[in-house]
């Protein structure tokens, strides 16, 4: 405390005879301007926030054209945000965007500080409370902004009222410890004041890559055109479609949702996409995205040849093979068994296995079968022409009872119906679909080397000796490699400080 009152005498007096100077327009030997301002920062640094508005009030007033008078606002406005003054605090971030909009700053980012400032200050000024500790409010802001802080897969459990009330008295609970523990000292311990300097040390590290690096790096718009001109080949195109599809298991429900797409008293595609459509973009309406002519695996040549609105024929997707076999027959219907398989190849080895063990079909089926007739060992009972795909039902109905194909029988799984929703031809992406990445890519190459010479200046500002035992790299002379050792010494190795 009596520190502080020092301070603040001090603090007192260089204020006092700032102002004379100023008010006298004379040149001192030391800038008074310069001289507030460091007071200033001290009064924010040593968290004496009322003579830091005190202070930065006193510049804006004596020096309004001053070229850190944006600075001045922005130290201002965080002043008055530590003393719990949210309101004003507001206020005068707002007027770092607008006053002092086109301004220069020494400031890394201050126009985002400022915009990110005023949203804090909105949250501590909202009034609907949802604790108050001690004294100390919570806004409902303030808890919801908490709880974006929490990784989307845990935030799940404070979902709902009950949840949000959980999560609240743990931010209590916290506040609570944290409280106590201040009271009691606990940061004189020797382990937890050494594990905070350590968590400080990596804060303080971030920030300064923040601002050396992440916030330097940023190219400018004129950049980013300018690498966009340079490098147009790498920006061409091939033809590309936006498309939707309806996607089914058999071909003739596609037939029929093909017919009532082409009735004028049909119902519309996306209707039809959420009633029928077994893909999982059923609940996007079937979107497929945009879609690339010489993308890999090959995208389904319909799709470009369809016209912009139009819906295609049905295609026949996820080819399979399936070795099938006739239980029996009645009427217009067959018994049928099945098991699938994904490649051609690996059929005909499957119908080798139940030549010498025709008993074996169900339990092949069982163990391998792609189909969902699986678990019963292929069966798919009693079925008819239109149950299944054409393919199968008609060599079915060539076999006899008992028996099955010898011969894997190709078929397709799904139907689809697409829907052309645009057209992009061949050409050459435009300035605004690229500017996010080109953007990203130079940012990206640029922090490796505003880091690299982050270090390499701080190194040789430094003043760095060795006390440890280097060894010198091998040199490659007439001995072996193998017969080579490695000669160490004391390194001792002193930078002079610039």
């Amino acid at each position: 405390m009596a520190f502080k009152r020092t301070f603040a005498l001090i603090l007192v007096l260089a204020l006092t005879a700032a102002g004379a100077l100023a008010a006298k327009d004379k040149a001192p030997k030391e800038d008074p301007e310069m001289l507030l301002a460091q007071m200033a920062q001290l009064s924010l640094k040593y968290q004496d926030y009322p003579q830091a508005v005190s202070a930065y009030h006193k510049l804006l007033e004596s020096y309004p054209k001053s070229k850190m008078a944006k600075d001045y606002t922005y130290y201002l406005a965080l002043a008055y945000e530590r003393s719990n003054n949210f309101q004003t605090s507001a206020e005068n971030y707002q007027k770092v965007v607008t006053d002092y909009k086109n301004a220069k700053s020494d400031i890394p980012g201050i126009d985002s500080l400022s915009l990110e400032g005023v949203g804090r200050c909105f949250n501590k000024n909202f009034k609907e409370y949802a604790a108050i500790i001690n004294g100390q409010p919570m806004t409902k802001l303030e808890l919801d902004a908490e709880l974006e802080k929490v990784p989307s897969h845990y935030r799940t459990q404070f979902e709902g009222d009950a949840g949000r009330k959980r999560f609240l008295d743990q931010l209590i609970e916290r506040q609570l410890l944290h409280a106590e523990a201040q009271k009691q000292g606990i940061i004189n311990n020797p382990e937890t004041f050494q594990r905070i300097k350590d968590t400080e040390q990596n804060l303080l590290i971030r920030g300064l890559y923040d601002q050396e690096v992440i916030q330097k790096a940023q190219p400018s718009d004129k950049e980013v055109k300018n690498y966009y001109k340079k490098n147009i080949k790498e920006y061409q195109t091939p033809e590309q479609v936006r498309a939707s599809q309806i996607l089914v298991d058999n071909y003739a429900q596609a037939q029929k949702i093909y017919q009532e797409l082409k009735s004028k008293k049909g119902q519309p595609f996306d209707t039809l996409v959420a009633k029928y459509s077994t893909a999982p973009n059923a609940r996007s309406n079937g979107s497929l995205g945009l879609i690339n002519k010489d993308q890999k695996p090959a995208p389904e040549p319909a799709l470009f040849k369809t016209a912009k609105g139009q819906y295609s024929k049905i295609i026949p997707t996820e080819p399979r093979y399936a070795v099938v076999k006739l239980e029996k027959k009645e009427g217009q219907k067959l018994h049928l068994s099945w098991i699938v398989i994904g490649s051609e190849d690996e059929a005909k080895k499957i119908i080798e296995e139940i030549k010498a063990a025709p008993e074996s079909f169900s339990a092949i089926a069982g163990k391998i079968s792609l189909d969902a007739s699986k678990d019963k060992g292929g069966d798919l009972g009693l079925v008819n022409r239109d149950q299944v795909a054409p393919e199968v039902f008609k060599a079915a109905s060539g076999l006899k009872a008992g028996k099955f194909t010898i011969k894997p029988v190709k078929y397709f799984a799904k139907y689809a119906i697409y829907r052309i929703d645009d057209k992009i031809k061949a050409g050459v992406r435009d300035f605004q679909q690229v500017q996010g990445q080109i953007s990203g890519q130079l940012q990206k190459e640029r922090q490796q080397a505003l880091y690299d010479g982050l270090l390499k200046r701080l190194k040789e500002e430094a003043k760095i000796e060795y006390f440890i035992e280097v060894p010198e790299p091998a040199k490659m002379e007439d001995t072996p490699v193998e017969k080579q050792e490695p000669k160490g010494k004391l390194q001792k190795k002193a930078k002079p400080r610039k």
